[in-house]
């Protein structure tokens, strides 16, 4: 009996359990689908940002439409304002869906007007609030037209960009295609 004592002594177990093993691919799963999840975290809030932008710029056209009150949108590098015109002069909508409206510190408005030779229009930076009269602006008249214009935004973290577009027809059309930078 003293010599299976011995043997039970000697042999001591190496290696790893099943548990073990099955315990390590799940944390390695875990963090592998963490990290592929934080990847594309930019790329949702482009595409919604360019989306609303679309659809308010639509609403500016048919509020123009049916009230008509000419309506313009000033860009800015931080983001956008629209206006309407009223007792001659231009005035800042500041509540309502068409308010101004701030971009998050990494996304990036790039402005081309399509009437003029179709350079690269340069977006202020809003020190003061009397800037806003200097704003590149986008025009929605009574009748329908817009200025024509193409308006691509981007992230700088991403390396992706969405085209926004509208014809002197005031069709805006966003195009879904993710252009690399």
């Amino acid at each position: 009996m003293d010599t299976q004592g011995k043997k039970r002594r000697r042999t001591t177990q190496t290696g790893f359990t099943l548990l073990e093993i099955i315990v390590v691919l799940l944390i390695i799963g875990l963090l592998v689908g963490a990290v592929s999840l934080s990847l594309g975290t930019r790329e949702r809030p482009l595409e919604a940002e360019a989306e609303r932008l679309a659809a308010l710029l639509r609403l500016a056209g048919q509020e123009t439409l049916l009230t008509s009150t000419p309506t313009a949108v000033g860009f800015h590098a931080e983001g956008y304002r629209f206006y309407q015109y009223q007792d001659e002069d231009w005035h800042l909508l500041t509540d309502g869906p068409l308010r101004p409206r701030q971009l998050d510190h990494d996304f990036k408005l790039e402005l081309r007007f399509l009437e003029d030779d179709d350079t690269l229009v340069n977006l202020p930076y809003l020190a003061y609030e009397d800037d806003q009269r200097l704003l590149p602006r986008v025009y929605f008249f009574p009748g329908g037209e817009i200025t024509p214009f193409e308006l691509t935004m981007g992230v700088e973290t991403v390396e992706r960009r969405l085209t926004l577009r509208g014809s002197i027809q005031g069709e805006i059309l966003l195009d879904h295609r993710q252009d690399r930078l």
